[in-house]
């Protein structure tokens, strides 16, 4: 009776261990397949002594998109603070927190960083859909940034044409950078057919705005065009170098021994109430690029995205002429008119005198 007793218990211990071992591959196999809850059930469980057990099973709920297993990774990485590749992950999977309650910022870095395997593995169709959604939403960060991964060296499918529709956008939101981008684009023909005066039209916009960079590319774009482009070079440039950009500078100086002392002299006496203006902010929409116009007698067209494709625009802008004198005028381009005619006659007043 007493080695029966023996072998019931044996066999009884064996059926257990057997159930165990079942439901513990019960339990992998649902968590392996995304089942949330044994996942972070398996993560708590070898939480207490299998570290990197915990871990794995963590960003197996955390890439599910999982914000208790997203806790979880920075909770166990901030335990090994000296792991570098842990600190990294941490700092992308707080991101990843940060984006999913509400940041828009936090949300496109950590987009970023799945494109450019930064702290997580690499995943660019992810990352890039991430970036995109957030862009979709109007971030200019992400704006910007799908503009330049259309054309990027990194991207293996690049599509120059969504670049200008991106830079477009950036444009409408009254980005500097998305000006300058798009007035390159224009530049150089990059997913767009090239045109010359669009894209010093997008250029001096940002120049007015007080964009370095575009300045020096307005002056870069002009120095060919006769039979006034050296003289708008020279102003663009003056300005770009005066404010800073070291490109500007030899370019200025090359543009300047082409055109003689005594007009570097009447241009840089041009530029400098411009100067003065920028010191205070971005100038009155257009007012300096109409300023140029009347100067030079020259017809860059006004091609303001803002402008032609809003419905409750006041004034709609056509894509090859200026704005018609007998439209409605808004109190705002009112504003630019009287501007632009005070600028131009100090401008006009000044270049006189020297």
């Amino acid at each position: 009776m007493e080695q029966e007793r023996l072998e019931r218990e044996a066999a009884y211990r064996r059926a257990m261990e057997k159930a165990r071992q079942q439901e513990k591959q019960d339990r992998a196999y649902k968590a392996e397949t995304g089942h949330i809850p044994t996942i972070l059930y398996l993560a708590k469980e070898a939480e207490r002594n299998n570290f990197k057990e915990a871990l794995y099973w963590y960003h197996k709920g955390a890439h599910l998109d999982n914000i208790t297993a997203m806790y979880g990774i920075v909770r166990l990485s901030d335990k090994k603070r000296e792991d570098l590749v842990l600190r990294e992950q941490a700092n992308y999977w707080r991101m990843c927190i940060a984006g999913a309650e509400g940041d828009s910022h936090a949300k496109f870095e950590a987009a970023k960083a799945l494109i450019f395997g930064r702290g997580v593995e690499r995943n660019i169709p992810k990352g890039v859909s991430n970036v995109q959604e957030v862009a979709e939403e109007g971030n200019l960060e992400a704006i910007l940034f799908m503009g330049d991964w259309s054309i990027s060296s990194d991207n293996p499918t690049p599509k120059p044409t969504q670049s200008t529709l991106w830079f477009e956008r950036a444009a409408e939101k009254q980005s500097e950078e998305g000006m300058t981008k798009l007035g390159l684009n224009y530049l150089n023909g990059v997913g767009i057919e090239q045109n010359t005066e669009r894209a010093c039209y997008w250029l001096e916009r940002a120049g007015e705005k007080g964009n370095v960079e575009a300045m020096y590319y307005a002056g870069e774009a002009w120095r060919d065009i006769q039979p006034n482009g050296a003289a708008i070079a020279y102003i663009w440039l003056f300005m770009s170098a005066y404010m800073g950009y070291e490109p500007a500078k030899s370019a200025r100086d090359t543009v300047g021994s082409t055109l003689g002392v005594d007009s570097v002299v009447g241009l840089q006496s041009l530029a400098k109430p411009i100067l003065k203006k920028l010191q205070f902010g971005p100038m009155v929409k257009h007012s300096l690029i109409k300023a140029l116009n009347k100067l030079y007698k020259r017809q860059l067209p006004l091609f303001a995205i803002e402008e032609s494709q809003s419905e409750k625009s006041d004034v709609k802008v056509d894509n090859n002429e200026t704005v018609s004198s007998q439209q409605p005028v808004s109190s705002e381009q009112n504003e630019s008119i009287e501007d632009n005619r005070h600028t131009f006659t100090q401008y006009q007043s000044s270049y006189s005198n020297q």
